[in-house]
């Protein structure tokens, strides 16, 4: 299993896509890691499961809100128990053009606060579900303008959201063991994982256990493999160098933990569609501030 980028299929000029009443099934197999440059709004109506974002660990319960900014890694495991359910916003931050009118409000500041879960009160969830019962009914008709009636509603819930300025939750629920073990393991993949021997031997033999036991718990916590978990770290990272310095492309390659600059930019255009000379180029040259 690889990690790639998730992909829809929705029309260039409208980048949004909508799952509603998305019922978790924790018989299905994790056939991708998720991670994307679109932002995503995430309404839990029921049910429960664990978020795993970044590093971290969430419970997943009913009017739980999770708020998740582009190119951060997350997966949604499901309660075999009681399956969650959930409705999913998906929209490129390009599709919301904030007009200056004098009160400094973006309809991204939700987004900004670097926290993914929020809890919100039962009245105010029922605010949200009005809205997205309406954005359900519009992309079932698809009448003459229901691309703006979507927009519309998109910013109401922004603006909402912003408004209500919901709670952080308590975590009251309790790791299991194998989430604190991994939680510490991510935390040293943070920090190493530049490192070319960074690998699954190595890491296990750190861990005392077996390669296949460390490789079994990896993905039944996480829902991927380690390769794939690595590949996408070193790709925020390698994107994240090209936009803000001017180190060359084999630099890069070498600080991100590539085995050669040929691999990197295989694996860069499978997974963005260009070259990372390409990417660079393209993104410093739409860049507001230049």
């Amino acid at each position: 299993m690889d990690a790639v980028r998730e992909s829809h299929s929705f029309d260039p000029m409208f980048p949004f896509v909508f799952f509603y009443h998305l019922k978790g099934n924790p018989e299905q197999e994790p056939h991708l890691y998720h991670f994307h440059d679109w932002y995503e709004i995430v309404f839990v109506l029921d049910g429960q499961g664990t978020f795993f974002i970044d590093k971290e660990f969430y419970p997943m319960k009913k009017n739980d809100l999770f708020l998740i900014p582009g190119n951060v890694i997350h997966h949604a495991n499901p309660s075999k128990r009681n399956p969650f359910l959930c409705t999913v916003v998906l929209f490129h931050p390009a599709l919301i053009q904030s007009m200056e009118l004098g009160d400094f409000f973006s309809f991204l500041s939700p987004f900004s606060q670097k926290e993914f879960h929020y809890l919100l009160i039962a009245e105010h969830m029922k605010e949200h579900e009005e809205i997205l019962i309406r954005m359900h009914t519009e992309l079932l008709k698809k009448e003459i303008g229901y691309r703006h009636a979507l927009l519309a509603h998109l910013q109401g819930i922004l603006l909402l959201i912003a408004r209500q300025q919901p709670a952080i939750p308590e975590t009251s629920r309790k790791l299991s063991k194998s989430e604190i073990w991994m939680k510490e393991v991510l935390f040293y993949i943070d920090l190493h994982f530049s490192d070319h021997e960074l690998t699954l031997p190595a890491l296990a033999e750190q861990a005392l256990v077996s390669p296949e036991h460390f490789s079994r718990i990896f993905k039944r916590v996480t829902g991927l493999t380690l390769p794939a978990y690595l590949g996408v770290k070193r790709l925020f990272k390698a994107k994240e160098l090209l936009l803000q310095t001017d180190s060359s492309v084999s630099f890069i390659s070498d600080a991100c933990g590539y085995k050669s600059v040929s691999y990197f930019h295989s694996r860069f255009k499978e997974q963005l569609g260009c070259t990372p000379g390409e990417f660079r180029k393209k993104n410093k040259q739409s860049d507001p501030a230049d």
